[in-house]
C-alpha cells in the first residue's frame, strides 16, 4: 500500500495531511482518486508555504545568534567567565528544532508527490499499473531465488577452501579468515534478501489496492 507517514509538528496543523494519508487506503474509484489528488496537491502547496516561513525563521535565528556572539565577544574576561550563555543555548536549540521541522516537512512533500505520481488517472491506467506491479513482483521472486543460490555457492566455496587449508594449528589462521569472509558475504546477501522481501510485501499490498479499480 502507498504509505505516507505524517510526523508531529509545532509549525503546522497535521490534521489535513493525516486525513489524506489515511484516505488513500479507502479510495475505490477513479473519481475518488481525482478528488484526493486535488486535495493532496493543495496540501503540498500549503506545505511549501510553511517551508518558506521556516526558512525565514531560520534566517532570523541565525542573525540573532550572530548578534549574541558578537555581544559576547565584546564582554570582558570576568563577565564571560560568569556568563552561562543560556540565551545562545536556547537559540541554538531552536535553530536545530527548525531544521528538524524543515526536514520532516520536506519528507512529507516528497511522499505526497510520489503518491500523486503513482495514482492511476483512469481504469486503463490502473490496469497497466497492476500488470507492471505483478511483473516487478515476478522479477523480485527471481532475484530472491538467485540470492538463495548465491548463498549456497558461498557456503560450498568456503567449505572447499577450508578443506584445502593446512591441517591443525598451521591452517588455523586461514580457516579463521575463510570463516570471516563467508560470514561477511552471507550477511551482505541476507541484507539484500530482506530488502527484496520487503519490496515484495509492499508490491503485494499495492496489487491488492489496484485490483479495486
Amino acid at each position: 500500500m502507498i504509505d505516507i507517514h505524517i510526523p508531529t509538528s509545532l509549525e503546522y496543523d497535521t490534521k489535513k495531511a493525516s486525513l489524506l494519508a489515511t484516505a488513500i487506503k479507502n479510495l475505490s474509484s477513479i473519481d475518488e482518486i481525482t478528488e484526493w489528488n486535488k486535495q493532496a496537491s493543495a496540501e503540498v502547496e500549503e506545505l511549501n508555504s510553511i517551508l518558506k516561513v521556516l526558512e525565514e525563521k531560520q534566517k532570523t535565528a541565525t542573525q540573532v545568534i550572530s548578534q549574541e556572539q558578537q555581544e559576547y565577544n565584546e564582554k570582558n574576561f570576568f563577565t564571560k567567565f560568569f556568563d552561562g550563555r543560556k540565551e545562545q543555548k536556547r537559540l541554538l536549540s531552536e535553530q536545530s528544532r527548525l531544521e528538524r521541522e524543515k526536514t520532516q516537512i520536506e519528507n512529507v512533500i516528497i511522499q505526497f508527490k510520489s503518491a500523486l505520481d503513482f495514482m492511476p488517472v483512469s481504469q486503463d491506467n490502473a490496469k497497466e499499473l497492476l500488470e507492471d506491479c505483478k511483473r516487478q513482483k515476478e522479477e523480485l521472486h527471481i532475484e530472491k531465488k538467485a540470492i538463495k543460490n548465491q548463498n549456497s555457492s558461498i557456503r560450498a566455496e568456503a567449505k572447499q577452501q577450508k578443506a584445502n587449508t593446512n591441517y591443525g594449528k598451521y591452517g588455523k589462521g586461514d580457516r579463521h579468515r575463510i570463516k570471516l569472509n563467508k560470514k561477511s558475504a552471507l550477511k551482505s546477501q541476507d541484507d539484500q534478501k530482506i530488502a527484496v522481501q520487503r519490496q515484495i510485501k509492499e508490491l503485494e499490498q499495492i496489487i491488492i489496492w489496484l485490483e479495486k479499480f
